[in-house]
């Protein structure tokens, strides 16, 4: 798994809320300023190449939906966060968002 660009990642946010929808849809869901349907395109397309979303034939054109659970990618995100920011330290983490006073909202 990659980490994916913050454009992708609104779409993937969008698209796990639909659970599957099409680009128009996709685009429906965000608010406006609306991008434009080929960005949309273009980007459902790149989420469709690294694996991320896959489609089904609907009439003349196509559903998308979601082949990786926000979960996942929310855990590998995290993950990833630890592992680049706080050198796989879980007490730095922790300490980062307590001194920061936003653990304390968390819980």
């Amino acid at each position: 798994m990659q980490r994916l660009t913050p454009a992708e990642e609104q779409v993937m946010l969008r698209l796990w809320g639909l659970q599957q929808a099409t680009v128009q849809e996709i685009i429906n869901f965000y608010p406006a300023p609306k991008p434009a349907y080929n960005t949309t395109s273009t980007i459902v397309r790149i989420l469709e190449r690294k694996g991320y979303i896959k489609h089904k034939k609907k009439g003349r054109g196509y559903i998308y939906l979601p082949k990786i659970e926000r979960t996942e990618y929310r855990n590998f995100l995290a993950k990833w966060l630890l592992d680049n920011y706080f050198d796989g330290s879980n007490q730095e983490i922790i300490n980062h968002f307590n001194e920061n006073k936003s653990l304390d909202e968390l819980l």
